[in-house]
């Protein structure tokens, strides 16, 4: 009996657990894979994004990321060494490909393209960090205080409605990555300038005086205009050229001069690598650029000609604050 008793129990028992383990259902395999799915859609999300976590104003160290060509390539040495000469720190770095427009800055975005080369000016001196690379590695390098566009000169043949119309798209798309990405950051516009009157290297005619002028008052007017637009500060650099130019101690000589004379590009006995850098240096910070004791010991400008430079880049940048 007791045998029998003991018999029915185990059973009972058994029946029991039996009937539980029947209710607990497995993870259907449909939703393994959603579940997999979605976390790896996430994981890329947070991948593509450089979100900013504080505030680089906290920083003592002035991070600037210029992207763009050759008219932001060769000044930002003079530009680290003005800041040092008043005991500003400062990193100033450069995404770079020759001739790059706004939507080739774009294109090569979504496509997450490695054309440009990538250069960091600091304590260390001037130094190519990557090449070639892409502009998501250049903004993830710093939490940036500044980042700057620039479009290529002599690019939009005067009229403003066509360049609004050609370039806005483009402008619109990377202004809304970095403010997304960056939103503490200042957005610079940088305004190129026009060429400088003569021949070029190869005895062809670039501009005359009323061309240069032309040209000149043109780019003034677009980067007003984009700057209003999209809420950038401008960094009125084509504005200083023209003050310089009048001004009997630089005249007309700031591009670059002998074998690699192209009447375009900044040069350095010329002038225009420390005209730049002081236009850059005062709207950075606010400060005067004139009397700033820093010389360049690679070439010679003379101090007449220092004179009349800072004095052009503190006119220019305080005439386009208003």
């Amino acid at each position: 009996m007791k045998k029998l008793c003991l018999f029915l129990a185990l059973t009972f028992l058994f029946l029991s657990l039996a009937s539980c383990s029947s209710g607990i259902e497995p993870v259907p395999q449909d939703t393994k894979s959603e579940v997999t799915t979605t976390k790896k859609k996430t994981e890329e999300k947070t991948e593509e994004k450089i979100l900013q976590e504080y505030d680089p104003a906290e920083d003592d160290e002035i991070n600037v990321l210029m992207i763009g060509n050759s008219f932001c390539y060769y000044y930002v040495e003079e530009l680290y060494n003005i800041a040092k000469a008043v005991g500003i720190k400062m990193k100033v770095c450069n995404v770079y490909y020759s001739g790059c427009s706004l939507k080739q800055h774009w294109t090569w975005w979504k496509l997450n393209e490695s054309h440009y080369q990538y250069f960091e000016t600091d304590h260390q001196g001037r130094r190519k960090i990557a090449d070639p690379t892409n502009l998501k590695y250049c903004l993830s390098r710093e939490n940036w205080d500044i980042i700057s566009f620039q479009q290529g000169n002599r690019s939009t043949k005067g009229d403003l409605q066509v360049a609004r119309d050609s370039y806005y798209k483009y402008l619109t798309d990377l202004y809304e990555l970095v403010t997304t990405q960056f939103p503490k950051t200042q957005i610079f516009w940088h305004q190129t300038w026009s060429y400088q009157v003569g021949y070029d290297k190869n005895g062809v005619k670039m501009v005359d005086a009323q061309q240069q002028a032309t040209e000149a008052k043109w780019q003034e007017e677009f980067s007003i205009m984009v700057c209003k637009d999209f809420n950038m500060i401008r960094v009125p650099s084509g504005s200083a050229w023209q003050y310089a130019r009048q001004d009997s101690r630089v005249g007309d000589i700031l591009c670059n001069r002998g074998e690699w004379s192209d009447n375009a590009h900044e040069g350095e006995e010329g002038g225009g690598q420390y005209l730049n850098a002081c236009v850059w240096f005062e709207v950075i910070t606010g400060q005067s650029c004139i009397g700033n004791t820093w010389r360049p010991d690679t070439y010679s400008l003379g101090e007449a000609m220092i004179a009349g430079l800072q004095q052009a880049a503190h006119r220019a940048v305080s005439e386009s604050r208003g």
